[in-house]
C-alpha cells in the first residue's frame, strides 16, 4: 500500500505585526491522517528582538470544520522558529490525532514579519 501526501496551504503570504497573531482562516481535515509535518516560511525584520511560534488548535467536538480559535484555547502542539535577518524556514512533526486543525503564527518580536507562509503535509495510507 502506497502512503499519499497531500501539501496544504493553511497561511499565505501573510503580514504579521508585531506581537500580534494571526489564525488560519479555513481548517485542515485530518481524517485519515497517520503522520503531519507542518512548514513555516517567513521573512523578519534585521532589527527584531525574537521570533515566531506556530501552534496546532483542533476543535475539541471533531465535527466543527469552522471552528473558532479562542483567545484562552491551549494548542495541541506548537514550534517556536527563532528570529533571523531575513527568511527563514522550519519544518517539525506535529500531533495529528484531531479530525480538524487550525494554525496560529504569533509574531513575539517588536517589528512586523513578512511574506508568512505555513504549509501542512499529512500523510495518508
Amino acid at each position: 500500500m502506497a502512503l499519499g501526501k497531500t501539501p496544504t496551504t493553511l497561511v499565505s503570504n501573510q503580514t504579521i505585526t508585531a506581537s500580534g497573531p494571526y489564525v488560519s482562516p479555513s481548517s485542515l481535515d485530518l481524517s485519515g491522517a497517520i503522520s503531519l509535518e507542518i512548514g513555516f516560511k517567513g521573512t523578519f525584520d534585521a532589527s527584531t528582538n525574537a521570533g515566531a511560534r506556530v501552534e496546532i488548535f483542533s476543535d475539541v467536538t471533531g465535527v466543527n470544520s469552522s471552528f473558532t480559535v479562542g483567545t484562552n484555547d491551549d494548542p495541541v502542539d506548537a514550534m517556536d522558529v527563532s528570529h533571523v535577518s531575513g527568511t527563514k524556514a522550519k519544518a517539525a512533526q506535529f500531533r495529528c490525532c484531531s479530525k480538524y486543525i487550525k494554525v496560529k503564527v504569533t509574531n513575539l518580536g517588536n517589528k512586523s514579519m513578512t511574506g508568512v507562509y505555513v504549509y501542512a503535509i499529512p500523510q495518508t495510507q
